[in-house]
This record gives structure tokens, sequence and C-alpha cells, in this order.
């Protein structure tokens, strides 16, 4: 596996108490993932540490061979990584939710013609919005980037297949006015 097949998942933040438990930071939105005998990686693909115990009520996590306060201390500061393959399998979508790094570099098309690519997602509230990158037949016309919001009255279809998002006017005319 490459680098590019793992996605963070959380941040490990300060010990808790003397027996090893530390502070996790969800990075994701499927904390059901966080569960005992659930391996993820500290460094993309190769270290791979295991949940002992996991209290949602608080966010803290023990991790087999860090069942002391000094060991744990080397986990402060780590970002957790899974493989995109373990996610896929294990985080389960509803319908119109997709994955992050589905959505991210799909090309987004109005009609026929591509207004750019996704090159990230930002969380505004309870919706999204898509930052597209601009594309080059554009660019010098309009702004190098835009963002279109992840609403039925901007996007018309998704093929994560064929990573293209479909838009309708409304979502050009947004890139017109940037």
């Amino acid at each position: 596996m490459s680098e590019n097949d793992f996605v963070q998942v959380a941040k490990l933040g300060k010990t808790i108490g003397l027996k090893g438990y530390i502070k996790l930071h969800n990075l994701s939105d499927f904390a059901s993932q966080f569960k005992k005998g659930s391996s993820f990686f500290i460094k993309k693909g190769q270290k791979k540490i295991t949940i002992k115990f996991y209290n949602p009520s608080n966010s803290s996590v023990l991790f087999e061979n860090y069942e002391d306060i000094e060991k744990a201390k080397d986990l402060v500061n780590t970002i957790l990584y899974q493989s995109i393959e373990t996610t896929r399998k294990t985080c389960k979508l509803k319908k119109d939710e997709f994955f992050y790094f589905d959505i991210l570099k799909c090309q987004v098309f109005y009609k026929e013609q591509n207004l750019g690519r996704v090159i990230d997602i930002l969380e505004v509230g309870s919706s999204f919005l898509f930052e597209i990158q601009t594309s080059e037949i554009f660019v010098d016309l309009y702004a190098k980037t835009f963002f279109i919001p992840y609403m039925d009255k901007f996007i018309t279809d998704i093929d994560i297949g064929k990573k293209s998002i479909f838009c309708t006017q409304d979502a050009f005319s947004i890139l017109e006015n940037s």
C-alpha cells in the first residue's frame, strides 16, 4: 500500500491518569470505528496499534502495549490513520453520503463543460461546501477557485466511479460571479 491509501481518522492528545489512557480527538464522521480490537496506523502503513479499551463518554483510549503513562506519552500528538480499504468495509454510508477521499479530485461538470476539480471540502454548520479549482479553460475569465454547496439546487449527480460531479446552472452562476 502507498501513503495515498490511508486517511486520517483521529489525533491523540494528552495522557489521562497513570494507566496509559490517552485523549482521542476523532477527525472522522465515524466514531463507531473506535472500539476494542480495532487497529490503526500511527505512520501511514508502517506501525499498527490496537485499541484495548475505548470510553466514548470521555473519548479516552487505551492501546495494547501502551498500558502505562510513560509508554502512552510516546503517542501524544500522534495522528491515527486507517486504510481506505478498511474504512470502506467498516464505515457504512447512508443514501447520498460519500467519503471525503472519494469526492476529492472529482471533476465538476456543467453540461459538457469541465468547471474544475474538487480540492477541499468545508463543513459549514450542518452542510458542506466543495472547493473547486477552476479548470484551465475558465481560469483566465473567473476566479482560480470557487465554492459549490452540496445541495440539490447545485449538484444533480455524483458518480464516484467516474470521479465526476454534475451540477446545475446555479452552480455555473457561482463560478461566473466569483
